[in-house]
């Protein structure tokens, strides 16, 4: 079931350059300017950690510590398919609950 508040995040290249989405039910953001880098998936490296950060921050609506970020990178960015993503909102934050619970 849909809400208003639900939003999901969109990872595609667009002409070889990564761009990230924040789409929700009735709008669709670019994650951050054009030209940043954002990497992901098994060749994301410092890239994928950018992009953690950017996700992660969008989410919970704070900056999370480096380690937070190195975390999700490894842990959930790594394993993307290069060629795009789509990750719930809800399901970064299920995520951050538990890795800051530990």
């Amino acid at each position: 079931m849909e809400t208003h508040d639900s939003l999901i995040y969109v990872g595609r290249l667009e002409g070889g350059c990564p761009a990230v989405f924040a789409v929700g039910a009735t709008s669709v953001e670019r994650l951050h300017p054009a030209g940043l880098a954002f990497g992901w998936g098994a060749d994301g490296g410092a890239d994928a950690e950018e992009l953690a950060r950017a996700l992660l921050t969008d989410a919970s609506g704070a900056e999370p510590p480096t380690d937070v970020c190195r975390r999700f990178a490894e842990q959930i960015l790594s394993r993307l398919p290069s060629d795009g993503f789509a990750l719930q909102r809800d399901t970064i934050r299920a995520w951050l609950r538990r890795v800051v619970t530990v």
